[in-house]
């Protein structure tokens, strides 16, 4: 018996020919269900100098992926320009990557919230639409204690369930450095906020009598600034300098607050610009602002007072003025000056809990949230304050060669490399790929203000060295020669496996870890078949042993991660969540990274989908 197979391009020629739609629908019916082609996936991460685990991991995905008929290929690309691809273009099928976790459970909002599936930046750069999901991500932000943690309980099923991206493992950062050097705080990550402004010098030779720093003060940007790719700054090294090793060289040539590709993590911006408060210690502490009061019977009403003569790095007066033009800039960096707004990628989540600012005075100011709970506000103080003097000028529409379509300003494309901020610190000097040094600001309220007191009291004086430097490396690796020879002080990079045993045995070198900041993921482009389908999503999560990975990649310094809540109080302990969790076990030997290839080949039938006569998996085009 003959059969006769219709293209689309027939049943267009057939359309044309007169049929009704009704027809032509039914022919497309057919097609589709007849035309499969073989799949195949491009799984982007970066390179392994740059981060050898997430490669590690992308070729173990990507692996995987081929044993089960899937043409699986890694491509790797620089941090810029696979953040770029994610977040900006949504243009990957499966990515390999670290998120950053935060210790408010309302960073899932913005996540995984439908609304933000169009935007860029890490509001939902999956595309993931869930209505029901929705709707509990809206409710958490207003409930606390016992009934919030019943519902972050429910919104972990629920994407356990849909699988939207793929925790994998959760490290603990281990960062080395040279005791004799300097004491670190206990208690917090050595590359930190609370890390750097918590160490204190070890009183050496070199050290008893410091030096002041001659670096030139760095210039106050313009309005008509042309980026630049670096500033360098000229005069002899501090001696009582700390120096840091970085194995990320973006922040040499871009120091823009609101440019996601850049950033990793927001460490170096936060010793630049100050917040109104910041996560110290567990607590959300009045930082910029001298103190803060909820309205009584209002519990959306924040009112808060600046601390006395705030200064900007160029020394001009920080008013609350600028704090009201802060966060009306991150929600719309065209300032009205286009039909449609234009958030910033970065803190866009944070700033979407604010309603309104207002300037009741100089120092003075109101904050009105949505319907949200206190807990779930505090995360809007955390956003960087900036400069209206200086930022205003760039809410100026432009267009950027490596974005696909979309409004952009000029603030969100700028490189910023003399940043005027309010921080501890104050960037003296760039050099592109290679350093950045900083300095103590001598006007901030940490080395002016003599009344400190309480938490405040441990950072009295900001900054106890004379400079901080960051010498970009090519690898953790060649950061831990570098401490050897002392030529550094500590790594402001966490350490791979390998890099850390290395480490621990060199003399006079030491590592330290902390507890988790981020864990490694694999992300899917929903706006692409087959990852708008669940079951396919859940199939490929399958093929994945945790337990292999922490040990044979991390060394057991990591834990496995099945939640993004993993490193919080907020994981369920009940039947309901072992069980959610246990229906996307490893398909194999768990522990030994062997994968089932038969077992698994059925979890893609049981999905759906066919395999061709060569154990090809086959999508309907």
């Amino acid at each position: 018996m003959s059969s006769t197979r219709l293209t689309r391009r027939s049943v267009l020629a057939l359309a044309g020919a007169g049929l009704t739609g009704g027809c032509v629908r039914q022919l497309e019916s057919t097609v589709a269900r007849d035309e499969r082609t073989p799949l195949s996936l491009s799984v982007k991460t970066v390179p392994a100098d740059t981060d050898a685990m997430a490669t590690r991991l992308a070729r173990y995905l990507a692996t995987r992926l081929q044993t089960v008929g899937i043409a699986a290929t890694v491509v790797p690309m620089s941090r810029e320009e696979l953040l770029r691809d994610v977040l900006s273009n949504h243009d990957f099928d499966i990515y390999v990557s670290r998120l950053l976790l935060r210790r408010d459970p309302d960073f899932l909002r913005p996540l995984l919230h439908s609304r933000y599936g169009p935007g860029r930046g890490w509001q939902n750069p999956f595309g993931y639409g869930d209505l029901s999901l929705d709707s509990l991500l809206e409710r958490q932000r207003t409930e606390t204690g016992s009934v919030r943690a019943a519902t972050l309980a429910e919104i972990q099923r629920r994407v356990a369930e849909a699988q939207p991206f793929t925790p994998v493992a959760a490290p603990r950062p281990a960062q080395a450095t040279r005791p004799e050097r300097a004491n670190w705080p206990d208690g917090v990550g050595i590359h930190s906020l609370t890390g750097y402004l918590g160490a204190r010098t070890v009183p050496t030779a070199a050290t008893a009598s410091p030096t002041e720093s001659t670096a030139a003060p760095s210039a106050t940007p313009t309005p008509t600034e042309r980026p630049t790719s670096a500033t360098t700054t000229d005069g002899p090294t501090p001696a009582n300098e700390l120096r840091m090793t970085l194995d990320d060289s973006r922040p040499t040539e871009n120091l823009n607050p609101l440019s996601t590709p850049f950033r990793s993590d927001g460490t170096l911006l936060d010793l630049v610009y100050d917040s109104l408060g910041r996560p110290i210690y567990d607590r959300m502490r009045p930082w910029m602002a001298a103190s803060w009061e909820w309205s009584d019977g209002d519990a959306t009403t924040l009112s808060l007072r600046l601390r006395d003569d705030l200064v900007w790095h160029d020394g001009e007066p920080i008013t609350a003025s600028d704090v009201a033009f802060t966060f009306r800039f991150i929600s719309d960096t065209a300032l009205g000056s286009l039909d449609q707004s234009v958030p910033s990628p970065r803190y866009r989540g944070r700033a979407s809990l604010v309603d309104s600012v207002d300037a009741a005075s100089d120092r003075e100011a109101t904050i009105r949230f949505g319907d949200v709970s206190r807990s779930v506000a505090a995360r809007a103080l955390t956003i960087p304050v900036l400069p209206e003097h200086v930022w205003e000028p760039f809410a100026r529409p432009t267009s950027a060669s490596w974005l696909d379509g979309g409004n952009v300003t000029e603030a969100l494309v700028r490189n910023n490399l003399s940043p005027v901020g309010s921080g501890p610190l104050r960037v003296t000097g760039t050099t592109a790929r290679e350093s950045i040094s900083m300095e103590p600001f001598a006007d901030h309220f940490l080395a002016t203000d003599d009344a400190l007191d309480g938490w405040l009291s441990r950072f009295d004086g900001g900054l106890s060295f004379d400079s901080l430097r960051f010498d970009v490396v090519p690898s953790d690796g060649a950061a831990v020669e570098l401490l050897a020879a002392d030529a550094a002080d500590a790594t402001a990079n966490s350490l791979s496996a390998d890099a850390r045993e290395a480490a621990e045995e060199e003399p006079g070198i030491s590592v330290r870890s902390s507890r988790p900041e981020w864990c490694y993921h694999i992300g899917y482009n929903h706006r692409r078949p087959p990852f708008m389908n669940p079951r396919f999503r859940r199939a490929v999560a399958r093929l994945v042993d945790r337990e292999f990975l922490v040990e044979s990649l991390f060394g057991s310094e990591a834990r496995p991660a099945s939640s993004p809540l993993e490193t919080t109080q907020y994981v369920p302990d009940d039947d309901a969540w072992r069980e959610t969790v246990s229906e996307l076990d490893f398909v194999g030997d768990a522990g030994t990274g062997t994968l089932d290839a038969e077992r698994a080949r059925s979890v893609f039938e049981d999905a759906g989908y066919a395999y061709s006569t060569d154990g090809t998996l086959l999508i309907q085009e």
